[in-house]
């Protein structure tokens, strides 16, 4: 006799299975899908770094174009206003100690933007800092002795973004009589100072690229006037009170600690870039610099629009 053993036609997929393949596949599905914001952003990032690594060399090359190191402008009877650029360079600011003629000079913020909106010199502390003084250069002052928005917004803007309409056609340019919107996202300031402040030739410049920086009222500087740092090394103790200082990796520090040099005096005014940031305390925080210290440091200026910093020497040449 033979034996037939029956099996088992198995004629489809269970539903249980196939709610497994799709959960399996959804946790996939997933982490493609937050790959597209974090791509974005990288892209965004790497927009943001070009654009300011070409901006940065363009304005310095403008700088020594229009000869900013020696820039000043005159009143209506010719006569050299004294909180132009130059004497700026060769002064000291109210209430300071004049520098040394053989040593550093005061820095000067070449910034026009936020020269007369009521800023007040950069990182002033009462009794810590004298501070860095805001200066605007003769080619957009006007007749009225102020900066003119659009000469401003020519020489310290970047001026080839445009914004674009869906139809790819440039925002507000649609007719041969129309303006073309330049939406003014990349600016820069200069940051000036003498190696020795009785010789104009030994004039430092430094290039502040700003990302979208508020131009309406004064934003993003934070001082930090509880800040100890030494000379040759990469760290900076930061001790504050109140909310914590939105201090972060990449961001830059200005330095406007005040000295005395000699027979006179300075503030530092240079600029670092952070590399990690380390809570030491509830009312405290550790930076690491990607660079060495300058010099001291006692008082900090957190620069929050600030991209990249260039720094060009006392050379003229572009």
């Amino acid at each position: 006799m033979i034996l037939h053993t029956r099996t088992r036609v198995r004629r489809g997929i269970t539903l249980l299975e196939v709610l497994t393949a799709i959960f399996i596949m959804g946790i996939g599905l997933l982490a493609l899908l937050t790959l597209f914001p974090l791509g974005a952003l990288s892209m965004a990032r790497a927009v943001r770094d070009d654009r300011a690594a070409a901006i940065a060399p363009n304005a310095a090359s403008m700088a020594a174009a229009m000869d900013l190191r020696n820039d000043f402008y005159t009143d209506v009877n010719g006569n050299v206003i004294s909180t132009s650029i130059a004497p700026s360079l060769a002064s000291a600011p109210v209430g300071s100690a004049a520098p040394d003629p053989d040593g550093p000079g005061y820095p000067v913020l070449v910034d026009p933007v936020y020269a007369n909106l009521g800023a007040g010199p950069l990182g002033a502390v009462p009794g810590v800092t004298p501070g860095i003084r805001r200066c605007s250069p003769s080619y957009v002052i006007g007749a009225n002795g102020l900066p003119q928005p659009q000469a401003t917004a020519r020489w310290f803007t970047f001026q080839d973004e445009i914004t674009f309409e869906k139809t790819g056609e440039p925002t507000g340019g649609n007719t041969p009589t129309s303006t073309v919107n330049r939406p003014g996202t990349y600016s820069w300031t200069y940051l000036l100072r003498r190696s020795r402040s009785s010789s104009p030739a030994l004039t430092e410049l430094s290039v502040l690229v700003h990302y979208s920086r508020p131009t309406d009222a004064p934003a993003g500087e934070i001082v930090c006037s509880n800040a100890v740092g030494t000379a040759n090394t990469n760290t900076l103790s930061v001790t504050f009170s109140g909310d914590k200082p939105n201090i972060r990796k990449g961001g830059w520090l200005m330095d406007t600690s005040y000295r005395t040099v000699g027979n006179g005096a300075t503030v530092n005014g240079y600029c670092y870039q952070v590399a990690a940031t380390t809570d030491t305390g509830a009312n405290s925080m550790t930076l690491e610099l990607e660079t060495p210290l300058k010099e001291n440091v006692s008082a900090v200026v957190l620069l929050e629009n600030v991209i990249p910093v260039l720094d060009r020497g006392t050379t003229w040449r572009p």
